[in-house]
C-alpha cells in the first residue's frame, strides 16, 4: 500500500466494513436494515459538505429542492450497494444480471462474449463494480481501473472472489496503470474504466449533462483511438429478487483513420451515453454516487 493509499480513504470509522459483516451476519434481517439506517442517519448529520453535493445533484435530478428524507435516501441507497458487495464477498450468491432491452443489447452481448479487447465504460452509479465482474464472466479477462484508497476492503473482497478473471488497477499508483495500458497492447487484456469524475482523467471535454454543458473526462476515447478499441458503457442498477438490471450502450468503433475523425465520433457517442444515463437518473434518481460537486460547467456556454 502506496503513502496516497494511507492518506486516501472511504468515510467511516477505521473496522467499518468489518462490524458491518459481523452485523449483517449475526443479527436478524429487520435488524440489521434497521442499524444500518441508523448508521446512515448518524453519517448523515456528520458530512455536511457530501450533504450540500447530494443536494445539489438531487436538485437537478428530481426537478425540486430536495428534502433531508430525499437526501438520508441518498445516503442509504449508496451503504446499501456497499453490503450488496460485501455480502457476495463473504460468499453469498452472486446475483443475476440482467441486461435491459434498449436495442443496443444484441451488440453489447456479441462484443462481450468476443475475445476482442474492448474499453469498458461506467459511471460511480448503482453496482458499478459488479457490472464490472459481469464482464468478466463472459470468459474475458478483465483489468478495472479505480482509485486505490486505505480502506477499500469491498473491492478486496471482489478481487477474492472474481480474481480468476478480474484484476483492479490503481490509478493513484502511475507505475500501474502504465503496466495496464502495455497489457491492453500486447496481451488482449480489456479495461474497464470509470468515466464520471473529472479528477480520473487526463483529457476532458464538454457535454449536455443536467441543464447544463458539464467537464467530463474522455481519456477512454484516447485509448480507443491509440489501439484501436471499441468502446461500450453499461450501468447496473438493483432490480426485483436480487437481479441487478445492466442498462448497456451501443458500442463505438474507432475507424483509426484520423484521431480528429476518432474522437469526434466518440464525443458523439458519449453524449448519446449521457443523455441515455440522465433519462434512467431521473426515474432512479438516488442511483448515482456522486458526493462531491457537481461536474463543473462551461463558462462560455449560453
Amino acid at each position: 500500500m502506496t503513502k496516497g493509499s494511507k492518506r486516501l480513504r472511504n468515510p467511516g470509522p477505521v473496522g467499518g466494513y468489518h462490524f458491518i459483516i459481523w452485523f449483517d451476519r449475526c443479527l436478524p434481517a429487520s435488524w440489521f436494515q434497521g442499524l444500518l439506517r441508523f448508521g446512515v442517519w448518524i453519517a448523515f448529520w456528520l458530512m455536511p459538505r457530501q450533504r450540500a453535493y447530494s443536494r445539489e445533484y438531487l436538485r437537478l435530478a428530481l426537478g425540486h429542492e430536495p428534502s433531508n428524507a430525499e437526501i438520508f435516501r441518498h445516503f442509504l441507497a449508496l451503504s446499501e450497494s456497499l453490503v450488496a458487495k460485501l455480502r457476495i464477498g463473504r460468499g453469498q450468491p452472486v446475483p443475476e444480471f440482467h441486461i435491459v432491452p434498449n436495442g443496443q443489447e444484441e451488440a453489447f452481448v456479441e462484443l462481450a462474449r468476443s475475445e476482442r479487447p474492448a474499453l469498458f465504460g461506467t459511471f460511480h452509479v448503482g453496482y458499478s463494480d459488479l457490472t464490472g465482474c459481469m464482464i468478466g464472466q463472459f470468459g474475458r479477462r478483465v483489468r478495472m481501473v479505480r482509485q486505490r484508497v486505505g480502506n477499500a476492503y469491498d473491492l478486496t473482497l471482489l478481487q477474492r472472489i472474481f480474481g480468476e478473471y478480474v484484476e483492479f488497477v490503481w490509478i493513484n499508483e502511475g507505475e500501474s496503470l502504465l503496466f495496464a495500458l502495455k497489457s491492453v497492447a500486447e496481451d488482449g487484456v480489456s479495461l474497464a474504466l470509470q468515466c464520471d469524475r473529472e479528477e480520473h482523467g487526463s483529457r476532458h471535454q464538454h457535454f449536455d449533462f443536467m441543464g447544463a454543458r458539464r467537464r467530463f473526462p474522455v481519456t477512454i476515447y484516447h485509448l480507443a483511438h491509440l489501439f484501436r478499441m471499441p468502446v461500450v458503457f453499461s450501468f447496473g442498477f438493483p432490480g426485483e429478487a436480487g437481479h441487478v438490471d445492466v442498462l448497456c450502450s451501443r458500442p463505438f468503433e474507432p475507424t483509426g483513420e484520423s484521431k480528429k475523425a476518432d474522437l469526434q465520433a466518440g464525443y458523439l457517442h458519449f453524449q448519446e451515453v449521457l443523455h441515455q444515463l440522465e433519462v434512467e437518473l431521473k426515474k432512479r434518481p438516488y442511483m448515482w454516487f456522486n458526493f462531491l460537486p457537481m461536474n463543473s460547467e462551461d463558462a462560455h456556454a449560453s
